[in-house]
């Protein structure tokens, strides 16, 4: 369970995203009134018939019907008025609507039925994991950001040249994402350090996080000192070792860096097989070749992986060495 201290940090940054909505719809409503004053003019005469009508029942219930026939049709001719000025000057009819982050709990947290909405399910993630971050990473490491700059048109050693081979991987991604919830296998992106693999693996979770899905983006490391954290006591959160089998999409990052024991690797088979048995997808880095898994984890492992992950190698100079002769 999360403390409170996460609980009202995440309900403090739900008040502020409201409070941005309200303030960007003010403005909005603000600068049409000053473009075209008529329109804020019907705004207060509609305002003013409805207070006026709810009076004239308040004082005249007998005569309700009559009273809301009249406004219903006042409020009929100034609408479409309204309509048609905002069709002239082409404004967007919701222009003074709330625009929230969320549209399916209006950045509340909860659905009308009182439950979590899944954007509040992803904070808890995001905190549980250190991953606070995450917007601001996606926002900078996503598809449309994506660059095959760096990545050679010349083939070696018989192979696709880089960039080939990194449109291809691109393109897997995107269709990952499209088939999310078909029987899309899950990835595995093995190579050198400094390659895209992370990069891809921030726009595939931003992708699916857009979609409402929930994410749990870990690396290595964390996931196996959580698992002995907990089977040995050390933290009786039981919640982070269950969005491990339970979030939408699982991607380990730097899988293969952590201390090798015998619980990380029975804790990673049991992961891997539940979620494959959920139909769960997962995502995995490695800078490690298929043959170093094989020895470090066995020859079980990667048949598991051949045949319930597509596998992707990259391949190229260090995009982050490449960046530091350009200065």
């Amino acid at each position: 369970m999360a403390d409170e201290n996460t609980l009202n940090k995440i309900m403090d940054e739900y008040e502020e995203l409201r409070m941005k909505s309200a303030l960007e719809r003010q403005k909005r409503i603000e600068e049409v009134n000053r473009n075209i004053p008529r329109i804020g003019e019907i705004d207060k005469e509609i305002f003013r018939l409805g207070v006026q009508n709810t009076t004239n029942i308040f004082k005249n219930p007998e005569k309700k019907d009559e009273y809301n026939s009249s406004f219903k049709s006042s409020l009929k001719l100034l609408t479409e008025e309204k309509e048609s000025l905002l069709n002239e000057n082409k404004i967007d009819r919701n222009y003074d609507k709330y625009v929230y982050s969320c549209s399916e709990c209006s950045d509340t947290g909860y659905m009308p039925d009182g439950k979590k909405c899944r954007c509040f399910k992803q904070k808890l993630i995001n905190e549980a994991y250190s991953m606070s971050n995450m917007a601001e990473i996606v926002k900078n490491q996503n598809f449309n950001t994506f660059s095959f700059d760096y990545y050679s048109k010349e083939s070696q050693n018989g192979e696709t040249s880089p960039y080939e081979n990194m449109v291809r991987i691109y393109n897997s991604c995107k269709r990952f994402c499209e088939n999310f919830d078909g029987e899309v296998k899950s990835l595995l992106f093995y190579g050198p350090t400094g390659l895209g693999k992370t990069f891809l693996s921030s726009a595939v979770a931003k992708e699916i996080m857009d979609r409402g899905k929930t994410v749990v983006y870990t690396r290595a490391t964390r996931l196996f000192a959580m698992n002995d954290d907990y089977k040995f006591g050390r933290n009786a959160d039981k919640s982070l070792i269950d969005n491990v089998y339970s979030a939408d999409l699982l991607i380990i990052d730097d899988l293969g860096t952590e201390p090798y024991n015998k619980n990380s690797i029975s804790f990673l088979f049991d992961v891997i097989n539940e979620r494959i048995a959920q139909n769960k997808k997962i995502i995995i880095n490695t800078n490690l070749q298929i043959n170093e898994l094989t020895k470090l984890y066995s020859t079980r492992f990667t048949s598991r992986l051949y045949e319930y992950f597509i596998l992707y190698k990259f391949y190229g100079e260090d995009i982050r060495i490449q960046k530091l002769k350009e200065f």
